[in-house]
């Protein structure tokens, strides 16, 4: 399931898959590259290296702490749990890596925070030198010799077709790369070939020997067969200069640290608009909302605040990797004229009446914020049915009064009243911000924007 950045946005909405009807509980289950612990703690290390090499041997996958078992209940890390997770030396979690299996475990941590709770993860590569092997015992969880694979929802030890797989695709790539090697030491000539050892940089040949130092290694861009060129920036360096002789020559593993990120969700875009918080990367509100349920939210302030107008948005949005239809909505949403604005009915029926009504005290700031209901949905309407102008002149009052009934009735609003509350904050938004990010647009269609608002 994961990506070249197994902590992207996109990863962590498809682990933390919230449900719509019990917003404690995430409705992803563990699999073959998911596993759920409900606290973190040295006492279970081997439990946790037996889901890693089971991970490894696999198609690599994560271990999130912080989530129950059984219902998976959104708990989070808190007290002595968590102040053990975010103390975990990388260096010795590599130690308890190497010291029990081989080859060596690729892996990475993280500690993601959403809607105030917080979660550790660790994240397991697939092992590019396969079977991984227990080489030391831990209690009952690891047996020297075991091989373990993750299985659906489990991890055992690995089953013989499984093996027999695994062997026979080492097998396979192994006579791939001899048939490389051989083939381009004989295109280059064996007097001009030299090895090139990626583990200690050292660069052996007919002519001599080098070393490249170690703070290289971890810099340079190994092309993949048949490409030469130059991938997501990284640096295809070229050696000049004099090469000096050095003594010995020791490796040591890459500096690990937590990276510590926030989640984004509809309670993130609604507060951080309708409280003008301070953001530092507003293009992610917007990217998170092509994975919510609705498209409906606010994204013109986003757009403001990243220097986006309509055109270069929609590149944003296409670039998102979503299966949800919220991304085509809101991209039809930018890229045309359409308006969350709603003409005040002027019948006289009694509904009618009352919405009038109350589009006159959001004027005065007077609007009882104990509204409920059907009372709540008619004067969710009027703050529709005002112009850009008036919401501009109330602004301050109108996102204070849409905060304390999206923060009071929201979670638990029923369908219609949650669409009246996400259309007023959008008509906010839009009759505040929309003018200042619209694409390009001909005069005619500008007129007609204008009409319509």
């Amino acid at each position: 399931m994961a990506n070249n950045a197994p902590f992207s946005q996109e990863n962590l909405n498809e682990i933390f898959k919230i449900s719509t009807t019990k917003p404690d509980r995430v409705i992803s289950r563990e699999c073959g590259w998911l596993e759920f612990k409900e606290s973190f703690g040295w006492a279970s290390i081997g439990k946790y290296l037996r889901s890693c090499a089971g991970f490894a041997n696999a198609k690599g996958g994560y271990i999130v702490f912080g989530i129950a078992n059984s219902p998976h209940k959104l708990l989070g890390l808190k007290g002595k749990n968590l102040e053990y997770f975010e103390a975990i030396d990388p260096e010795q979690m590599s130690k308890n890596f190497n010291d029990h299996f081989a080859p060596e475990i690729e892996w990475d941590m993280n500690q993601y925070e959403l809607e105030g709770n917080v979660y550790g993860l660790l994240y397991i590569y697939e092992s590019r030198n396969k079977p991984v092997v227990c080489c030391k015992d831990a209690g009952k969880e690891l047996k020297e010799g075991d091989i373990y694979y993750r299985y659906r929802g489990r991890t055992e030890r690995i089953k013989y077709p499984d093996l027999r797989i695994i062997l026979e695709t080492r097998r396979e790539q192994e006579q791939q790369l001899w048939m490389q090697h051989l083939s381009t030491i004989a295109r280059i000539g064996v007097r001009e070939s030299g090895i090139f050892d990626l583990q200690t940089g050292l660069v052996t040949g007919a002519a001599g020997s080098f070393l490249i130092d170690e703070s290289l290694l971890s810099q340079l861009c190994f092309i993949k067969e048949g490409e030469f060129s130059e991938v997501k920036g990284k640096p295809a360096l070229k050696l000049i200069g004099d090469l000096r002789t050095i003594g010995s020559f020791s490796s040591s593993a890459d500096k690990k640290q937590i990276v510590k990120t926030k989640g984004i969700r509809v309670g993130d875009i609604v507060g951080s608009f309708l409280t003008e918080g301070p953001l530092t990367e507003p293009q992610e509100y917007i990217r998170q909302i092509c994975f919510e349920e609705t498209a409906f939210l606010p994204v013109y302030y986003y757009m403001s605040l990243a220097g986006l107008n309509g055109e270069k948005t929609i590149e944003v949005l296409k670039d998102v990797v979503s299966r949800s239809k919220s991304k085509s909505k809101l991209i039809e949403r930018v890229s045309n004229s359409s308006t969350q604005s709603l003409p005040l009915p002027k019948t006289d029926t009694p509904t009618a009446k009352k919405k009038r009504d109350y589009a006159g005290q959001l004027l005065s700031n007077s609007v009882n914020s104990s509204l409920s209901e059907k009372n709540l949905e008619y004067c969710l309407q009027s703050v529709r049915g005002l112009s850009p102008q008036e919401v501009s002149d109330n602004s301050s009052y109108l996102r204070n009064l849409l905060r304390t009934w999206f923060n009071k009735y929201y979670a638990s609003a029923h369908g219609t009243l949650a669409d009246n509350l996400r259309r007023a904050i959008c008509w906010v938004d839009e009759a505040l911000y929309k003018e200042g990010v619209r694409p390009i647009a001909s005069s005619a269609t500008s007129r007609r924007a204008r009409r319509r608002s």
